[in-house]
């Protein structure tokens, strides 16, 4: 994976440095991964469809569970980084979940901050 710099930037770009989406957010996907407060589990929605509990604004488990290392505790990513492609990650979008170590050291690993008006 080689970071070609087409975009403009060679790494992270600054925030609002991309047009502002149909919903007024910037940087939604594609610069950083951003971490969220959510535990990872691979069964957590298939769980609350099972129970019929709609998942509206969901809190995330209690627990962390990634059944391809149990042993890890995962918190979950959105957005994709710099480094991804429509062939290499499958979460490149704002509305799906990736997953992530929570001691990894990654300079395409983030946060967002959010202030309301």
């Amino acid at each position: 994976m080689k970071d070609s710099g087409e975009d403009g930037f060679v790494g992270m770009s600054p925030v609002k440095s991309f047009p502002v989406n149909g919903y007024g957010l910037y940087d939604m996907a594609g610069n950083v991964w951003e971490w969220t407060n959510d535990w990872y589990r691979a069964d957590y929605f298939a769980t609350l469809a099972a129970a019929g509990d709609v998942a509206r604004n969901p809190q995330g488990p209690y627990s962390p569970l990634d059944p391809s290392e149990p042993t890890e505790k995962k918190r979950v990513q959105k957005g994709g980084s710099y480094l991804c492609t429509d062939q290499y990650c499958t979460w490149y979008m704002a509305g799906t979940r990736g997953k992530g170590e929570v001691s990894t050291g990654s300079n395409h690993i983030g946060f967002r901050c959010v202030k309301t008006r």
